[in-house]
């Protein structure tokens, strides 16, 4: 009767590690999405080796690398968790759509409450279901959306303490289009 399911292949848990690069593949599920604390783990984790630590970074390069540290070690960092922000984003929006769907009177299966008088409201129960299944992800990605910008924000601050001024977001942008 309902059409979207929260299937996603189980997986082993996924290797979060220290060193730059993409985010795991097995994150990028709904499920995943629906239940964030395995992504969350991987935002944070990846923040910590890159955000949260970079004064300790910095300190150990000379200030002659610093594009050459934000192009191997911060922006492929950012660029996972975005991908993974983008891609919780987009199926919470499909779920949106697919539900919104679901709900309109032209899709709205035909009961026969004479049968089972309970059909409706269980329909009625399921879709309510999915809604806050639709709002969860939603809220939870703005607010790691919120959660990018300021450690951005901050990052960005603390390489133009170290190095010379630059526009590091303009860069990260860049680097992203090419």
């Amino acid at each position: 009767m309902l059409m979207w399911t929260n299937q996603a292949p189980q997986t082993d848990s996924p290797m979060v590690s220290q060193n730059t690069g993409p985010a795991p593949p097995q994150l990028f599920t709904l499920e995943n999405c629906t239940s964030s604390s395995r992504i969350r783990a991987f935002l944070r984790l990846s923040r910590i080796a890159t955000d949260d630590t970079i004064r300790q970074h910095l300190n150990e390069i000379k200030p002659g690398s610093c594009n050459s540290y934000f192009r191997t070690k911060i922006a492929p960092q950012w660029k996972a968790r975005q991908e993974l922000i983008q891609y919780c984003e987009s199926r919470g929006a499909e779920l949106r759509h697919e539900t919104d769907q679901q709900g309109s009177s032209a899709q709205k299966p035909d009961f026969d409450l004479t049968l089972d008088p309970y059909v409706l409201k269980e329909y009625q129960r399921k879709l309510e279901s999915q809604y806050s299944v639709c709002q969860t992800i939603e809220n939870w990605v703005e607010n790691e959306k919120g959660v990018e910008s300021i450690i951005r924000e901050q990052t960005s601050n603390v390489l133009n303490d170290k190095c010379y001024f630059n526009d590091w977001m303009a860069e990260f942008k860049r680097l992203n289009s090419q």
